[in-house]
C-alpha cells in the first residue's frame, strides 16, 4: 500500500513538470522547468537576450507584440538567426506566438531570475540608443464619442503605402503602433489620453516628406472611425482639420 502511494506521488510531481528543449551550438538541450525553477539568461545565446530585451521592454507596464519582420529590423538581425533565437524562446516557454506577432509569455518574469531582468532591462535601453529619436509630425484629437480601442483595432496589423507593419505596445500610458518604411525609418502612432501623435525617426528632406504622407494616411484612417460614431459626421472632421 505504500509503494503504491509512493508511486502516486511521484507520478503526480512529474505531470506537473514541463519538459523544454532548446538548441544550442545545433546540439538539442533538455531544460526542466517546474514551478519552482527559475532560468538565467546565461543560458542563452546573445541573440536571444536581444530579442527578449525587445519584447520585455517596460513590461511591467506593457504588452509588447512585434511581428517577425519587426524584431529582425529593430534588431538588426539576419532572418536565420532570429528564427533559431526565436525557436529556442519558444521552447524553452519565455516567449509565444500572436496574430498580432510574438510576444514575451505571461510568466516571462517569474521564469527568469532576477539579476536577469535587471540584465534585460540594461540591454534594452542600449539598443534603443543606438537608433534615431522619434520627432512629432502630427497631432489630432480624438473626440470622446470615439472609442480608442475601435482606431487600435482599426489599425493593427495594416499596411500603408510602402509603410510596412511591426509591432504594437500595449501599456497603461496608452499605445504606441509602429510601421517601417523598409530600412529607411520609422513611424509610430502613439495614442495618449485622447491624443493622436505621428512620430518618426526619418532623416533626410525625402524621407521626412515621405512620413508626413504616410502620417496623412494613418490619420485618413482614424477619421473614418469617426465618421462611424453616432455622432460622426461634421463636428468629428472639424477636429481633425483644427490640428492640420
Amino acid at each position: 500500500m505504500e509503494k503504491m502511494e509512493n508511486k502516486e506521488a511521484k507520478t503526480e510531481i512529474e505531470d506537473k513538470t514541463q519538459e523544454k528543449e532548446i538548441t544550442v551550438n545545433d546540439k538539442i538541450v533538455q531544460l526542466i522547468i517546474d514551478d519552482s525553477t527559475t532560468i538565467s539568461l546565461d543560458d542563452f545565446q546573445e541573440n536571444d537576450k536581444k530579442v527578449l530585451s525587445i519584447l520585455n521592454q517596460d513590461n511591467d507596464l506593457a504588452d509588447n507584440q512585434y511581428t517577425f519582420n519587426g524584431l529582425a529590423r529593430k534588431l538588426g538581425m539576419h532572418q536565420q538567426s532570429l528564427s533559431r533565437s526565436l525557436y529556442r524562446l519558444e521552447s524553452s516557454g519565455l516567449v509565444e506566438k500572436s496574430e498580432v506577432g510574438y510576444r514575451p509569455s505571461k510568466n516571462l518574469r517569474s521564469i527568469l531570475v532576477k539579476r536577469s531582468r535587471l540584465d534585460l532591462e540594461n540591454l534594452s535601453r542600449k539598443i534603443s540608443k543606438q537608433h534615431p529619436q522619434f520627432v512629432q509630425v502630427l497631432q489630432l484629437y480624438i473626440p470622446s464619442t470615439v472609442e480608442v480601442e475601435e482606431i487600435v483595432n482599426r489599425l493593427v496589423g495594416k499596411w500603408f503605402g510602402n509603410l510596412r507593419w511591426i509591432g504594437l505596445i500595449d501599456g497603461d500610458g496608452g499605445y504606441v503602433l509602429q510601421w517601417a518604411n523598409g530600412d529607411n525609418f520609422q513611424v509610430n502612432l502613439k495614442i495618449v489620453s485622447r491624443y493622436a501623435i505621428v512620430e518618426s525617426n526619418a532623416m533626410g528632406d525625402k524621407s521626412k516628406a515621405e512620413a508626413m504622407v504616410s502620417a496623412y494616411r494613418i490619420f485618413e484612417q482614424i477619421t473614418k472611425v469617426f465618421q462611424k460614431t453616432k455622432s460622426g459626421g461634421r463636428n468629428n472632421l472639424d477636429s481633425f482639420n483644427q490640428y492640420n
